[in-house]
């Protein structure tokens, strides 16, 4: 619909201009009559769009006063940035992962992955572990396309939290893939080739680890997957351009 979309576009621009403190925390936005008007939309889409905003904690409308801007680090949850990195870019907003924010996701991503991992690894069954090693296969096949790589090493993520079977773990894997994703390809985007393969092949040999070793010998394993995340983290940082 229409104007489900001119509420969507709406919301990318406010998040973006939010996110990048254009519109810093305590800023009081123009009255909606004048925010439709600078924005050229639709008073009901634009009202639709501040509610939304307001019931994800990073705009605070009071009546016969106004609306202003709230610190999204203190009061948002991760699904402002879910919706902020999933939503496509538009001429009026561009939202660039930044060598701050990267470096921080990789910090968190290197400390729970390994944990629901561990999980995991207690609830598998042989058929999870055959759908985990074709995924890797697949990889392999499609070394030479960077776009199915990503997609292939995001469902590995994905199929280890559903392994994991914690609600908790699950729910944070959905609100987190987009920003999984973008972590992925740019880390996909330092690897040459040669790298890439051994890449791959390196968590080959974990996941075979991790079927024909002991419990104990797993998590040891899934210890050596975190140092792994580590490097990668390190590598990403040296990639991306200071700004």
């Amino acid at each position: 619909m229409a104007d489900q979309q001119v509420h969507e576009r709406i919301m990318n621009i406010l998040m973006e201009q939010i996110f990048s403190n254009k519109l810093s925390p305590g800023t009081k936005l123009p009255t909606e009559r004048q925010f439709a008007k600078d924005m050229n939309v639709d008073r009901t889409s634009l009202r639709v769009a501040l509610k939304q905003l307001e019931s994800m904690n990073v705009l605070d409308i009071r009546r016969g006063d106004g609306i202003y801007v709230k610190d999204y680090l203190k009061n948002a949850g991760i699904d402002f940035l879910r919706l902020l990195f999933s939503q496509p870019e538009s001429k009026e907003s561009k939202t660039d992962m930044d060598e701050y924010l990267m470096d921080e996701l990789w910090e968190f991503w290197g400390a729970v992955e390994p944990e629901i991992l561990k999980l995991a690894i207690k609830r598998t069954s042989p058929k999870a572990f055959k759908a985990l090693m074709g995924l890797l296969d697949e990889e392999l096949k499609f070394i030479d396309d960077k776009k199915k790589i990503i997609e292939l090493e995001t469902a590995e993520q994905d199929l280890i939290a559903e392994v994991a079977n914690n609600t908790i773990f699950l729910l944070l894997a959905n609100s987190s893939r987009p920003l999984r994703r973008k972590m992925v390809e740019i880390f996909i985007d330092c690897l040459d080739r040669k790298a890439l393969k051994n890449h791959i092949e390196t968590k080959k040999v974990l996941v075979r680890e991790f079927m024909n070793g002991s419990v104990e010998d797993a998590v040891a394993a899934t210890e050596r997957y975190r140092e792994a995340l580590g490097t990668y983290r390190n590598m990403v940082r040296k990639s991306m351009p200071s700004k």
